[in-house]
């Protein structure tokens, strides 16, 4: 995908497109859980610098086995939160896999290291190259997983709104289905639930079917059908989706860009407050050379990066790098690329 840009080079520009565009995304439903409860929680996608046209990695579910609870962890009943950044190498192996915030348990920190290497991705590319890149993940280590009872109450009472033709319970049992939530997940169940709530024109449905679509969930990924649930979903106006069309339509995507086309959308949910769209938008702002362009981009770039962000802290900091419309600052642009590297950015639902 191609940003266009009207910054100097970067001197870090190639590696850190393929650092930022690969932090953000496993699957918008990468979970994993068994008997002891943890579950993997991954960001959002985030662009590139000017002059990459990167892919995202993508997850081989298949050979990513649930970690292992350690049992001396489970009899001392520790749990906690583990932030990991992960190398992704240009194969798709994992290489290396650091502890960015430990859960407070060296045993915990170690098995979730342990089980994100041995996952396989479809490694990132950049201008067509297979690249190294990080990612970074969250393991959220609990016991017993999610209560049973509750688990088992929810998953009654879906079906049972589903079986009556419900369109909002349809959806809801099909995420049930999709995150494996109280019963084994099952994708394709999941997709022929989301698709009664669609033929309903229940309008979260065609975002899930999307995103489906876009990411594969195990099968191959279809572009042309993710767009075209992105856009019924965009025309009812859910800003989730009107940011998951511009994104495929800025180019790179798998389907023809529109970069006109993908500016109006981001427009349009950066309005409503959606913070990727923001970063986008802004960014295309600041492309204007316009002075009145220029600061309602710088605006929109630090709401963003104030919701959290990654793709707005990112572009905040080449301007601060550069001196684009503010103070060149060095040590705050170094600090903004590593919040945006290793920092808490807010996922797309």
């Amino acid at each position: 995908m191609t940003i266009p840009a009207a910054f100097p080079p970067l001197r870090l520009s190639r590696r850190l497109a393929a650092l930022i565009t690969v932090l953000a995304t496993v699957c918008a439903h990468a979970h994993a859980q068994q008997d002891g409860g943890q579950d993997v929680a991954s960001p959002a996608p985030a662009p590139p610098a000017q002059s990459a046209k990167p892919t995202q990695a993508v997850a081989d579910f298949n050979t990513c086995a649930k970690p292992v609870y350690p049992r001396a962890s489970l009899r001392a009943e520790q749990v906690g939160t583990v932030m990991l950044a992960f190398l992704i190498g240009s194969d798709g192996a994992v290489k290396d896999a650091k502890v960015v915030k430990s859960s407070g348990f060296p045993l915990l920190d170690m098995a979730a290291q342990d089980g994100v290497r041995r996952c396989k991705f479809k490694p990132s590319r950049v201008d067509g190259q297979a690249v190294e890149a990080w990612m970074k993940m969250q393991y959220v280590w609990s016991l017993g997983g999610p209560d049973p009872a509750h688990a088992a109450a929810a998953l009654a009472a879906a079906r049972a709104g589903a079986e009556r033709g419900e369109p909002a319970s349809q959806h809801r049992l099909g995420s049930i289905y999709m995150d494996g939530a109280g019963i084994a997940r099952n994708r394709a169940e999941a997709a022929a639930w989301w698709r009664k709530a669609a033929e309903q024109g229940y309008v979260p449905a065609y975002l899930s079917l999307g995103m489906a679509s876009q990411t594969g969930y195990g099968a191959e990924p279809d572009p042309a059908q993710a767009m075209t649930w992105f856009r019924k979903a965009a025309d009812h106006g859910m800003p989730a989706a009107q940011h998951m069309l511009g994104f495929m339509l800025v180019g790179g995507a798998g389907v023809p860009g529109d970069k006109e086309a993908a500016r109006e959308m981001f427009r349009k949910a950066a309005a409503q407050g959606w913070a990727p769209s923001q970063a986008y938008y802004g960014m295309m702002l600041l492309e204007d050379k316009v002075p009145d362009s220029l600061e309602q981009g710088l605006a929109l770039l630090r709401k963003a990066a104030a919701q959290g962000d990654n793709t707005g802290q990112f572009f905040l900091a080449r301007c601060h790098e550069t001196g684009h419309g503010v103070p060149l600052d060095l040590a705050k642009a170094a600090a903004l690329y590593e919040t945006a590297a290793f920092g808490g950015n807010t996922p797309l639902p």
